[in-house]
């Protein structure tokens, strides 16, 4: 999903991209985590990206390679920053700029707590749980035949929601701004820092945004009052605080809230933990999220 051709300086192309299930165009983790290789690329060895800020400016054609080109905006001593521009036909479809830190690490530091859920341990996975789903009677076939499709999607991660979920939360949740799941990439990684962040720059755009329908009840599967259900989401912006190295190979804790929403926007923040319970990487996204109300029964 990362992986860059180098076709010139400075100038990287897509190997592979992927569209999810239902979604307008190309998955935006993809975009950011390979603007994020294309930029860290032109770096040192000495820099280590401490945040990124994007927009996403068109949907992404997965029938055609992107093309990454970077700006060399400044190199400095302690600090240098990278901009991104993504491309396909000849338009600009995603930009971001990077900032790339020497590590200060014995720097005094504080955080907010990581909340107290359940280990990941004792959690089923969102495939065990899907496929449990699956061969439930009382699933509807409809429902049944999009599970199996997104058993076939290739997404690189593994989740567990620390919540317990019933079909009847799929079809009308309860209200709640705030969901919580384990996130780690499928296999080991190697021990470079910067494949580790790209990663987590790939994976911190799953789920994030779908925190706004939740406050509203909202599912793609909604189908009765009072609950909405979820006409259109895509994400407008995205930024990401990188605090201090982790392993994405090894199981987070993704905190996403959703503070307001409005205009057909949502605005959402994430606080992806390390197991320890260190706060190692801060995430906020917009997008847009339009709700249609279902007929009464």
């Amino acid at each position: 999903m990362l992986d860059l051709e180098e076709i010139d300086k400075d100038l990287y192309r897509s190997k592979k991209l992927w569209v999810p299930l239902g979604a307008r165009g190309v998955f935006g983790g993809n975009v950011v985590g390979q603007a994020l290789v294309a930029a860290t690329n032109t770096v040192s060895s000495h820099f280590s990206v401490h945040s990124l800020h994007s927009y996403f400016l068109l949907p992404g054609d997965n029938s055609i390679p992107i093309l990454y080109h970077v700006d060399r905006v400044r190199d400095g001593k302690s600090y240098c920053t990278r901009t991104v521009t993504a491309r396909q036909g000849g338009k600009s479809i995603f930009v971001c700029t990077a900032s790339f830190q020497v590590p200060a690490p014995h720097a005094p530091s504080h955080q907010y707590p990581m909340p107290d859920v359940p280990h990941h341990s004792t959690l089923p996975s969102q495939e065990e749980l899907i496929r449990i789903m699956i061969n439930n009677p009382k699933v509807p076939e409809n429902f049944t035949e999009v599970l199996k499709l997104r058993l076939e999607e290739p997404v690189a991660l593994d989740f567990k929601d620390t919540r317990k979920h019933s079909l009847r939360d799929i079809t009308n949740p309860p209200k709640r701004t705030e969901q919580m799941f384990w996130i780690k990439s499928k296999g080991t990684l190697g021990d470079a820092l910067a494949l580790h962040q790209c990663v987590v720059a790939y994976g911190s755009d799953h789920n994030l945004l779908g925190t706004v329908p939740l406050a509203h009840g909202a599912t793609w599967f909604s189908r009765h009052e009072p609950n909405p259900r979820i006409s259109m989401m895509a994400s407008l912006d995205h930024s990401m605080w990188f605090h201090c190295p982790f392993r994405a190979d090894e199981w987070m804790l993704y905190v996403c809230e959703t503070p307001r929403s409005g205009c057909d926007r949502g605005l959402t923040f994430g606080r992806i933990y390390k197991e320890d319970g260190t706060l190692a990487v801060s995430v906020a996204q917009e997008g847009v999220v339009r709700m249609k109300h279902n007929p009464k029964l």
